[in-house]
């Protein structure tokens, strides 16, 4: 981990790639972020698993499922203590493909209702990552 900035009560520290690994291996929900020509992005949640070092998701039949495949997108986990103002979030950007479910061995289980049929692999291109955490010693009452 880098330092990025600190104060007296809390350090912002730039995230390895082994450890936003880890933190988005123990993740099963996280955002997904994609956009088509001229318009906002769109961002939805969706379940996930990491299998060799790529991300999977279920997907159903729609315009939206066009503008995942082959496209660029971003993919975003974290996990916040709203007591203590502390937490993490890891960022990966990468292209999505459409794949065989039957080559995804983890089981990716969709909350959503319904079966999603289509599975998509994004492939990272980058992965960073921020935690924030408490300096030691740090006073965390009064921050309810």
């Amino acid at each position: 981990m880098r330092q990025i900035r600190s104060d007296d009560r809390t350090t912002m520290n730039a995230l390895d790639l082994d450890e936003c690994r880890v933190l988005l291996r123990w993740e099963n929900v996280g955002r997904l972020a994609y956009s088509a020509h001229g318009e906002a992005p769109v961002v939805v949640p969706v379940n996930f698993v990491m299998y060799e070092g790529d991300i999977y998701f279920r997907s159903t039949e729609g315009p939206h499922l066009d503008r995942l495949r082959e496209h660029p997108v971003s993919f975003e986990v974290d996990r916040f203590d709203q007591y203590r103002r502390v937490g993490w979030s890891v960022l990966v950007r990468g292209v999505t493909h459409e794949v065989d479910p039957a080559s995804v061995p983890e089981v990716i289980d969709s909350w959503a209702p319904g079966n999603p049929s289509h599975v998509m692999r994004l492939v990272p291109t980058a992965i960073s990552g921020r935690r924030l955490e408490l300096v030691n010693g740090a006073d965390t009452r009064g921050y309810l």
